[in-house]
């Protein structure tokens, strides 16, 4: 019997632990997360930057093909919701909303990307 126990006093140790280390930051990720901005670039110069906690629409026309794509930025997050390139497969990608985390359209060189308001620390690492 005391064998039982322990072994009931183990498991809800561990299922505390998993509590811990799974529940409880998935439930404050959006008030841990800063609000980025989302940077649109196109032939590798910026076109555009906006903030994510701001709902709009923003539509991007390629110059050389006469392509367009329309981005939606709502909710804290960026995605292509139309566009008229070949492959499509800017549409079919999910919304960002972190730090570093992109969409791109190669038929249209464009690039949406998010990047943090927090500035780093560290410039470079050197040696």
């Amino acid at each position: 019997m005391q064998k039982l126990k322990a072994d009931i006093f183990v498991i809800a140790v561990f299922m505390a632990a998993a509590l811990l280390f799974f529940v409880i930051p998935t439930l404050f990720r959006g008030q841990m997360q800063t609000a980025g901005i989302v940077e649109i670039l196109q032939d590798g110069e910026l076109t555009g930057s906006y903030p994510l906690s701001e709902d709009r629409i923003v539509t991007v026309t390629e110059a050389v093909q006469e392509g367009y794509n329309l981005i939606l930025i709502s909710g804290g997050s960026a995605k292509v919701t139309d566009a008229d390139c070949p492959d499509q497969l800017c549409m079919n990608q999910r919304g960002i909303s972190r730090d570093g985390e992109s969409i791109i359209c190669l038929p249209h060189r464009l690039v949406i990307r998010i990047q943090s308001q927090k500035e780093s620390g560290l410039d470079a690492v050197t040696n």
